[in-house]
């Protein structure tokens, strides 16, 4: 049977315009709406080896049953086809140019080209025209015997609270480019649409249709949507192989889980456990890639396997292929992540975290491996546009201590690291309410599993959401002159001042307020910590330089002893009782994460 292992890509769509050099580099390509091809004109180059449209050759043969490949294409012109293939020599692309044939098609007409065995991890080609030239469509194909293929029902879970315009987007794209076709993908492609917007804005008419079902849901966050997508589809009919989690607010091409769909059926069977996890390209900057598989480092913080940067060339694009993703404590996002329900059946559900680190705990629990591979991402919103304390600070820390305390490890140590150091980073840039949830956090971890087996998820949203930064925008400070250009540099720092700092927790004790600078210093609204700018002065103003908007924090040496008083208290408190605690959690796991407890938790019954 002849398969399609990938389409070549054109920018179809208007959000693409932008950014062509995903799709091809070099020539000045028009797409042409109507007529449905990409017209170049003559004497240009143009390069499709490219993040979307270069062959992944080394992970194909080497995760696939596919044996040898080919290019198929659909042109009309005089032009030369070279085709080469990539690999990586320290930071630089290497090309080794495998065939270069010339062509003249005075009309559309398909043609051929045998990729020749090699170690190459890229494979693409380029047009050279000589001619105006016209490409209709293509793909990289191979041949593999029916009997070999494996039984494949992708079912895509995605969970939704009020971001109705990008699940109507998907949805309609998802219908009309892969479930309307009539082909091996749209036959055993099922799609779970979770409504967690009690208000019920999207409607069951506009979503359903052949194999779409819309499931009104509790607002139990991203852990119970994803886990009522499972649910679903473990109980539809036919049972699904895999689920694929997938965010609401992205953009997706429909050839990412085409591409997931045709990897799963030709996947050799040792691989057949594996994750595959799709990259998180910048919805800001569409040709910029922030992660696809992450790991807890040493820090205790949450880092990109494969750093963040942009894609076009081929160095980068190669890195992002052959960087391994075996690090110790890996895990992949589900903004895009393919898992195969066998792991769900032996493992169970998520923990009922509602947001955050459900998609971390699952991956470390399973031990999960992964695979990626160049073009198949989403276009996801930046996590510093989305940034608030409320998810970061007080979500992240009771749920990674949760999680510790289910699934033990090493990495307690390096957890209580990084959130010690934040509580002190945030308390001595005046941010009290920050650090409040924090101690919050581990307060509310104490409380052991009851604690997160009630579903009070909107309550504890709103009454905790009530701490985070109310920002307002920028134009309400301009008599302060901020310079939004410096709010992430960095200030060298004199020792005089880091002594005095230290000592004083930043003027909050031992020093008078007459003695202190006056303020505003500006500082980040995020992570980022710059202690010569904060330093002794009486207040500081926070500043989201994407969004243009800020919040002044004066030092209030009050609320610093109060928020002191409180750490002191609930340490003694979690040295005293977090073994016993500890003990509860691992007991209640199982149950935790099983249909048992999910079916209870989601009221699955009332909610059809």
């Amino acid at each position: 049977m002849e398969i399609k292992l990938q389409s070549i890509l054109f920018p179809d769509k208007e959000e693409y315009t932008d950014y062509q050099e995903l799709f091809f580099k070099s020539g000045q390509g028009v797409y042409d709406k109507q007529e449905k091809y990409l017209a170049f004109a003559r004497y240009t180059v143009c390069d499709f080896a490219t993040y979307l449209n270069a062959l992944s050759y080394r992970k194909w043969r080497k995760h696939s049953k596919a044996g040898e490949m080919y290019l198929k294409l659909r042109a009309k012109g005089n032009f030369d086809l070279v085709l080469s293939g990539y690999h990586r020599i320290e930071h630089a692309a290497k090309r080794i140019t495998f065939s270069v044939k010339e062509y003249n098609l005075s009309e559309p007409q398909e043609i051929i080209v045998k990729i020749p065995e090699n170690k190459e991890t890229l494979v693409g080609f380029e047009l050279r025209t000589y001619t105006d030239c016209m490409v209709y469509e293509g793909g990289y194909y191979t041949q593999i015997p029916d009997n070999q293929l494996n039984e494949v029902r992708l079912s895509i879970a995605t969970t939704t609270f009020r971001k109705e315009s990008f699940i109507k987007k998907n949805i309609k794209m998802i219908k009309e480019e892969l479930l309307d076709k009539d082909d091996i993908v749209s036959q055993n492609l099922y799609v779970h649409v979770v409504d967690n917007d009690e208000g019920r804005v999207l409607k069951r008419e506009e979503i359903e249709g052949k194999h779409v079902f819309y499931h009104p849901n509790k607002n139990v966050g991203g852990s119970g949507g994803f886990t009522r997508g499972m649910i679903e589809s473990l109980d539809q009919q036919p049972k699904a192989t895999h689920v694929l989690m997938m965010d609401d607010d992205i953009v997706v091409l429909s050839e990412s889980i085409r591409r997931t769909y045709i990897l799963l059926l030709t996947m050799k069977e040792r691989y057949r456990e594996y994750v595959i996890s799709g990259a998180m390209l910048c919805y800001e900057e569409m040709d910029v890639f922030h992660e696809d598989v992450g790991f807890m480092g040493a820090d205790g913080g949450q880092n990109p396997s494969k750093g963040h940067g942009p894609i076009i060339k081929m160095a980068d694009m190669l890195q992002k292929e052959e960087a391994k993703t075996k690090k110790a404590d890996s895990y992949a996002g589900w903004w895009y992540c393919c898992v195969p329900v066998t792991m769900i059946e032996k493992n169970g559900f998520a923990l009922p975290f509602f947001i955050r680190v459900d998609d971390t705990e699952f991956s470390l629990r399973n031990h999960a491996k992964f695979i990626t591979m160049n073009g198949i991402c989403v276009w996801h919103m930046g996590f510093t546009l989305k940034f608030n304390y409320f998810m970061e600070y007080y979500q992240v820390f009771r749920n990674f201590l949760i999680a510790e305390a289910c699934n033990p490890s090493g990495r307690r140590r390096r957890i209580w690291k990084r959130f010690k150091g934040l509580f002190l980073s945030e308390i001595l840039r005046f941010n009290y309410d920050a650090a409040e949830m924090i101690l919050d956090a581990i307060r509310d971890y104490l409380k052991g599993p009851q604690f997160i087996e009630e579903e009070k998820c909107q309550e504890r949203l709103q009454t905790m959401s009530a701490k985070n930064a109310q920002m307002k925008d920028l134009s309400e400070f301009e008599e302060y002159g901020i310079d939004i250009d410096s709010v992430y540099q960095e200030d060298t720092r004199r020792f005089i001042d880091t002594l005095i700092y230290r000592l004083t927790f930043n003027g909050q004790i031992f020093w008078p307020k007459k003695w202190l600078r006056k303020g505003p210093a500006v500082v980040a609204h995020d992570w980022f910590y710059n202690p010569q700018r904060q330093c002794l002065v009486d207040s500081v103003i926070a500043v989201n330089p994407h969004e243009y908007t800020a919040e002044i924090r004066p030092l209030d040496k009050k609320k610093f002893r109060k928020i002191m008083r409180y750490y002191y208290a609930i340490m003694r408190k979690y040295k005293k009782c977090h073994k016993k605690v500890d003990e509860a959690y691992y007991a209640r796991r199982k149950y935790l994460t099983s249909r048992e407890f999910w079916n209870k938790y989601l009221e699955i019954e009332k909610y059809q």
